[in-house]
């Protein structure tokens, strides 16, 4: 049996009207939320295995250093592959394409093929990655 711990939980409004409307109550609610969420995750990131090559992954790393994305462009895969374009061009992140070596309409199209949920694990994945104070960008890229 699972342990279990308390905690109180603050939710904006509309997340708390979405489990009001969906869930028999709060608690339950949560809970069936984060366990989805983790499933989905799980799988969708699993899921992006063998697409990218490690250069495109070290590309992916480091452009999305810093980045903060959240509601609907968090799961557009359009929005990514055009970040990735803006970023392979912008003075800022000059030379990127070029140190890892890609071809960026490749990458693009890749992208592009993700379903919305492997668009959400990807920009997961890579948060979890700058989280790790003992990175490693070649290990990371083996994916």
């Amino acid at each position: 049996m699972a342990t279990r711990k308390g905690t109180t939980v603050y939710l904006p409004e509309d997340q708390a009207r979405y489990i009001q409307e969906n869930y028999k109550n709060q608690n339950y609610g949560i809970i069936a939320a984060i366990e989805a969420l983790m499933t989905i995750r799980k799988y969708s990131t699993n899921e992006l295995k063998g697409i990218f090559t490690p250069a495109e992954w070290s590309f992916l790393a480091e452009s999305l250093n810093g980045t903060i994305t959240d509601g609907s462009f968090r799961c557009n895969a359009g929005a990514l592959a055009y970040h990735c374009l803006d970023a392979y061009k912008l003075d800022g992140l000059d030379g990127l394409g070029e140190k890892w070596e890609i071809d960026i309409q490749e990458l693009m199209d890749k992208i592009k093929d993700l379903t919305a949920a492997q668009v959400e694990a990807l920009y997961f994945r890579v948060e979890q990655f700058w989280e790790d104070e003992e990175r490693d960008l070649e290990e990371f890229a083996k994916y």
